[in-house]
């Protein structure tokens, strides 16, 4: 991805492909983030991430078939497909 890419997500709507090591901008008006994808994999895709405060959300083995996307404050993330490694993720505001 590039960055300006990567940018259209931080409004905290998008849909990527990242790798390891790929930093998702925060998504100031969700309050989440920024992201950094630390593992890609079998095993699924590991985020992390350290608010302005020092609070750190981790998200670990997230996976297409785990029943739902997971949510850091007002911001879901669902992995729509993991291939080697690389994985399709999908960004949203929580309902």
């Amino acid at each position: 991805m590039t960055p300006a890419e990567l940018r259209a997500c931080a409004d905290g709507s998008c849909t990527v492909v990242v790798t390891r090591g790929t930093e998702l901008p925060r998504a100031a008006g969700l309050r989440a983030g920024p992201f950094t994808v630390s593992a890609v994999g079998a095993e699924g895709v590991d985020l992390s991430s350290v608010d302005a405060s020092g609070f750190t959300s981790n998200l670990f083995g997230q996976r297409p078939d785990q029943g739902g996307p997971s949510t850091v404050n007002e911001l879901s993330t669902s992995v729509l497909a993991v291939t080697g490694n690389t994985a399709k993720l999908r960004l949203f505001p929580a309902k």
